[in-house]
């Protein structure tokens, strides 16, 4: 097979290659602009590995390959002194990882593959970099790798190369599940960046999770990465989950690591600290930070705990996932729940417990107390949805504040969600049930209650889901019915009484923050059908809105 690609000046070539049928390996040859030819070879492998050529010449190249002992899933190029601000470029995939749907317009989203939780949140020389659960060579699960984005504002985003490989044993034998799981990044005053993560090989004795870190001075790849927390707590019915540290320097001057587990009673977030100055060795349990009671036997996991500012000045907010929670009411499954209080470096007290977003499709938020205040981000989507047989695109939520005023949590979007806005002045919004047209099926909606607890409606247009927000003066909920026979869970909140309203409208997500973000709810629609209109039903001059035009990302 060849593959012709263009190529520029000083580029870096990565091609993901993995040998078949009694092929010892694979083989891929390339020929550049200059004539010259170069033999990209990869071991033994059940599944796809990474080989590289740098520094090419401008110009056509061809990649060639027998198809009956090599198999190529995905090449892409980028040049090293470029890439964090133009990202990279996609020059093949396949059928299997290709991303051909139309969703996501507004969002991260991964150039190919499939996409889960948001890892190593960070800031580093102005620019915030997000990395992710990814596995690049299908849009289904599989053996994790880290994906990597780059942004300047946090809406516009610059895919980078795919930053954590899984062990070579885990990609050369297809028996071995495993990978490189979520975790966390700590910036260094030189410009590098420490990961921490979970490397995980399931069905592993006596473990089958363990925390590994390393540091990458380039922000493109990681140096060698060494173990620093290998063995379980010795807790009474402790059981096997260990993952996903969260890494920050606690208010007494050490460094604290959060991981999540469970007992045979409770979700735990486990705390570790150490006296490194880079956190590089020397990790310590300290104890139980906090303990969910559960009777389903479940862990937490993607803890998180950050610093808040202006009125929470003194409290941290910690947060969490119940993987596998379900709440009997509602029927929605893995909540996420955020608790803030005050932190000692030993003990958390909490004052105040809330869930992070009523939608659920808002997991493993990962926060850091950045620049310009506390804020983080969220898989938008929800375990309960994925099966393994089917595909499952998939994005991130807006970057979302945490703010504490009025002595409660808030977390609305980041201020640059509105350089999405086209330039044109707003529509006005009327309350008369009238369609309103989003374009390309895109819109940012906002609505003032001028009486607050009157009822509304607002019905959003969709030509196989039916998705409203109702109000009917105390109770707050999205109406959400998904085609065929499965029953929807109930997204709601009670006793309140609204007074702003702020939604975005993406071909395959809705975000929604009411009373700027005190209660959120983000929803998932499976399909790339749009949604073509909105109406807004209200009693007269009790609610006016506006609706913006939105420019696509992609």
């Amino acid at each position: 097979m060849k593959i012709d690609l263009a190529v520029r000046q000083g580029e870096t070539l990565h091609v993901f290659q993995k040998p078949l049928g009694a092929a010892a390996a694979s083989r891929v040859t390339l020929t550049t602009a200059g004539g010259g030819t170069i033999v990209l070879a990869g071991p033994r492998s059940d599944d796809f590995t990474r080989s590289e050529a740098a520094d090419l010449a401008d110009g056509p190249a061809v990649l060639e390959f027998d198809e009956a002992a090599t198999a190529v899933s995905l090449v892409y190029a980028f040049d090293p002194a470029r890439v964090i601000d133009e990202g990279i470029r996609t020059l093949f995939t396949t059928e299997r990882n290709r991303q051909v749907s139309p969703r996501y317009r507004l969002h991260l989203a991964p150039p190919f593959g499939w996409m889960n939780d948001p890892n190593g949140l960070s800031e580093v020389g102005g620019r915030m970099h997000l990395f992710y659960q990814h596995y690049p060579h299908s849009l289904r699960w599989n053996t994790m790798h880290w994906g990597h984005a780059a942004s300047r504002n946090g809406i516009h985003w610059a895919d980078q190369p795919i930053f954590l490989l899984p062990r070579a044993e885990l990609l050369a034998s297809d028996a071995k599940v495993g990978g490189v799981f979520s975790g966390s990044a700590v910036p260094a005053a030189d410009g590098s960046l420490r990961v921490f993560y979970t490397d995980r090989e399931d069905d592993r004795t006596p473990n089958w999770e363990w925390q590994m870190t390393a540091v990458s001075t380039d922000l493109l790849a990681p140096g060698a990465a060494t173990a620093v927390v290998t063995e379980t707590p010795d807790l009474p019915g402790y059981r096997k989950d260990f993952r996903d540290p969260y890494v920050f320097k606690g208010p007494d001057g050490r460094w604290k690591m959060l991981l999540g587990g469970g007992d045979d009673q409770a979700a735990l977030v486990l705390l570790y600290e150490s006296d490194s100055a880079d956190g590089a060795e020397g990790w310590r349990f300290v104890g139980v930070l906090h303990s969910e009671p559960t009777t389903q036997k479940l862990p937490a996991e993607c803890p998180c705990m950050v610093a808040l500012d202006g009125e929470g000045d003194g409290l941290f907010v910690l947060i969490f996932g119940m993987l596998g929670s379900r709440d009997e009411v509602s029927r929605r499954r893995n909540m996420t729940i955020a608790l803030t209080g005050r932190f000692d470096g030993a003990r958390f007290t909490p004052i105040r417990r809330d869930e992070l977003d009523h939608g659920t499709d808002c997991y493993a938020f990962q926060g850091i107390a950045g620049a310009n205040g506390p804020f983080g981000i969220s898989w938008a989507a929800n375990w309960t949805d994925v099966f393994k047989e089917h595909d499952f695109p998939s994005c991130m939520t807006f970057p979302r504040r945490l703010v504490w005023q009025e002595g409660a949590l808030s977390t609305p979007p980041i201020e640059a969600v509105a350089e999405l806005r086209l330039p044109q002045p707003p529509r006005p919004l009327t309350a008369d049930g009238s369609a309103m047209p989003l374009a390309d099926g895109l819109g940012e909606i906002e609505i003032e209650i001028g009486e607050p607890g009157a009822p509304f409606r607002l019905a959003f247009d969709h030509p196989t889901f039916g998705v409203a927000l109702d109000y009917d003066g105390d109770k707050l909920e999205l109406d959400f019915v998904p085609p065929g026979k499965r029953p929807s869970p109930r997204y709601f909140v009670e006793d309140v009484r609204p007074t702003t309203l702020r939604m975005f409208v993406d071909v395959g997500l809705i975000e929604i923050y009411v009373d700027n973000g005190r209660f959120c709810f983000t929803k998932r629609i499976d399909s790339d059908e749009p949604v073509s209109a909105i109406r807004l039903d209200a009693p007269v001059a009790a609610a006016t809105g506006r609706l913006y035009d939105l420019r696509p990302l992609r």
